[in-house]
């Protein structure tokens, strides 16, 4: 699990799969993330699969240091596996394009699916593992240190005030 707060400034916005040791979490936004396949792939009739029985198949995923993609090769490796990516992509528009072309399959949040579905084609596959059902949540040391302008984008956001 990657630790959030050694680069943390002031503020940013985190799944509630890091390990945010020191910092105060606070979740703002379901994270559910999602199985992408081609159209023509086997799985594409599916609507649910748990990912262990996925892990025989190749993949595209984000770049190396995402922490997406670090926190899904945790589970394959959790699951004693490791991922077979195929190509690794900048851009979740990327990796979306690259698994409508048949290229692999591919772990992506749902709003990402939602948003190139069209434009790409591809199949969505609910996964129902617990780990793909997070939360985003703004992070911060303390509130009363944080600059004003931090402090009113945080509010915005969906930030409680203070602890």
């Amino acid at each position: 699990m990657r630790t959030v707060a050694a680069g943390l400034t002031e503020a940013g916005i985190v799944s509630d799969a890091m390990d945010a040791q020191g910092l105060q979490l606070q979740p703002v936004a379901k994270d559910r993330l999602a199985l992408i396949a081609p159209a023509g792939h086997p799985l594409a009739h599916r609507s649910k699969v748990h990912f262990a029985e996925v892990l025989d198949e190749s993949f595209v995923g984000l770049a190396a240091g995402s922490a997406l993609q670090d926190h899904i090769e945790e589970h394959a490796r959790a699951a004693g596996r490791s991922l077979t990516l195929r190509i690794r992509m900048k851009t979740f528009e990327g990796l979306c394009e690259m698994v409508a072309h048949g290229v692999g399959l591919g772990i992506v949040p749902q709003c990402v699916v939602s948003r190139y579905r069209r434009r790409h084609g591809y199949r969505t596959i609910a996964l129902a593992d617990d780990w793909a059902h997070r939360h985003l949540c703004l992070c911060f040391r303390d509130w009363e240190t944080l600059s004003s302008p931090m402090q009113s984008l945080l509010v915005h956001l969906g930030a409680r005030t203070g602890p």
